[in-house]
Parts: structure tokens; C-alpha cells; sequence
């Protein structure tokens, strides 16, 4: 079973984000979906160039 898991993980990843966001147009609409993926894909930007920022600020 951990094999086929790991063989398939994308897969499986794909099919459960996919089913996430069809509930969230569903129960959000088009326009409230697209802005939660905006606001989500910033703040992980955000979070990825959060400690390239510290070590700027602190030269």
C-alpha cells in the first residue's frame, strides 16, 4: 500500500486539490475562489522571500 502511495502520490495530490477547489467554486463562486487563490499563492510568496528580506534588512 506505502508503495503504491508513493508511486502516485502526484496523482492523488492533483485529485485532492482538484476536489478542494471544485467545493470552493461551488460554495464560494467564481470570483471569491480566484481571489482566495491569489491571496493564498501571495502570502506563500510572502513567506518564501520573508527571511531573504531579514537578512537584506540587517546588512
Amino acid at each position: 500500500m506505502k508503495e503504491n502511495l508513493e508511486k502516485y502520490l502526484p496523482e492523488i495530490s492533483g485529485a485532492v486539490i482538484g476536489l478542494l477547489l471544485a467545493f470552493c467554486f461551488i460554495g464560494l463562486g467564481f470570483y471569491k475562489t480566484i481571489f482566495v487563490i491569489v491571496m493564498l499563492v501571495c502570502g506563500a510568496l510572502v513567506g518564501h522571500y520573508w527571511p531573504l528580506l531579514k537578512n537584506l534588512k540587517n546588512r
